[in-house]
């Protein structure tokens, strides 16, 4: 199975995705293919180590809560046919080892990463959350300060308090600042995290399927 055979099959398996998840997850395979290219393999082993594509796709699906729908006959159309005109190879090469060594081998890698991610992952990421919460915090309540200005203009207008709407004017501006960092800061947070979390599941699950 060479790269465009496997991008194929997995693209199908995961129509029931989104279409903004299934991108994201189709391009983090592409970036595979292109890593093992450049490190010397050919397109068939990297799709060898990767797995079987329904397998991963069944997976993926499972992690996003969705429960795969009934394919019809148009299913198997198209550039579907290109994987039928060689099932015996399809079947028997990649066909996924549920036995009991490789259960242990995911049991194995799982209890790992979990170590891992509890010792060196979970406090960087949740010291992050932390200063993404309180940068919003600070954010929003800097935007919201002229509110108060303006109140107290209205109920005890003064020199102090047009002094003090002033200022409130000024720490809007910090407020829209910090909310024009924060929100790519937080959108790229965020896809670094699912990226992880495809990663954590693609080493328990992707290099087991078929070993020999």
């Amino acid at each position: 199975m060479n790269k465009e055979h496997f991008m194929i099959e997995l693209k199908l398996s995961l129509r029931d995705l989104s279409e903004n998840d299934r991108q994201d997850v189709m391009s983090d395979y592409v970036e595979h293919f292109e890593n093992g290219l450049a490190q010397g393999k050919s397109e068939e082993q990297i799709a060898k180590e990767l797995g079987n594509p329904k397998q991963i796709a069944k997976e993926i699906l499972a992690m996003y809560g969705v429960e795969p729908k009934a394919k019809g006959p148009e299913f198997s159309q198209g550039d579907w046919v290109a994987f039928e005109a060689n099932p015996a190879y399809q079947e028997n090469h990649y066909l996924p080892k549920e036995n009991h060594d490789s259960l242990f081998k995911r049991l194995i890698k799982g209890t790992g990463l979990l170590f891992f991610n509890l010792i060196f992952v979970l406090a960087p990421v949740l010291t992050i959350l932390g200063i993404l919460f309180a940068g919003w915090l600070v954010a929003i309540t800097f935007s919201l300060l002229p509110l108060a200005g303006i109140y107290m203009l209205i109920t005890a207008f003064s020199t102090i308090a047009l002094f003090q709407f002033a200022l409130t004017i000024v720490f809007c501006g910090v407020g829209l600042l910090l909310i024009a960092l924060g929100y790519p800061l937080t959108i790229l947070f965020a896809k670094l995290m699912k990226r992880y979390v495809l990663w954590n599941i693609y080493v328990v699950f992707g290099g087991t399927n078929h070993e020999n």
